[in-house]
């Protein structure tokens, strides 16, 4: 005996359509919502390195953010050393276990120099951090300009050693 196939009812397809339309209006919404909002990814790459860097410093973890020295500032402190330092500046001197940290929108610099004797880098990044502590002695604020290069395929930081000159 053959069975007749039934076609979808109106129900079925008002289902379908309806399903439609909520997966089409999902989309757009998300959509909409990604163009207005900022997320963290859609920094750009020498702000993300800087960020990483200092939600490091935050966490105490100064190892993980040594590891993200260009090798000119790995020259400056072994990492054993600069560990040792940051943790006793931030957590004996300052007498503080955290900060809290904000960065400036990227500058693109041209033939920066991280001090006298180094050469140029043809572009570098500046990003002013500012962190601000909750000490014993008060609320203040550490402002420090920090750099940022490509360096062997991947981004890394770097702090100024150049002398300003008095006025500047």
């Amino acid at each position: 005996m053959l069975r007749r196939r039934r076609r979808a009812g109106p129900l079925r397809l008002k289902l379908l359509v309806g399903l439609m339309v909520a997966v089409i209006g999902w989309m757009m919404w998300h959509n909409a919502v990604s163009l207005f909002t900022a997320s963290e990814s859609d920094d750009p790459e020498a702000l993300q390195l800087v960020k990483k860097f200092y939600a490091f410093e935050q966490a105490g973890d100064f190892g993980s953010s040594w590891e993200l020295f260009h090798p000119l500032m790995e020259a400056y402190f072994n990492k054993s050393a600069y560990i040792q330092r940051r943790a006793h500046i931030t957590m004996q001197d300052y007498g503080v276990k955290t900060f809290q940290f904000s960065t400036s929108e990227p500058k693109l610099l041209i033939d920066w120099r991280m001090n006298k004797e180094a050469a140029p880098f043809a572009e570098a990044y500046e990003i002013i951090v500012t962190q601000a502590f909750q000490t014993p002695f008060g609320n203040f604020e550490l402002v420090q300009p920090c750099y940022a290069v490509w360096e062997s395929g991947e981004w890394r930081m770097l702090w100024s050693y150049v002398e300003k000159a008095e006025g500047d």
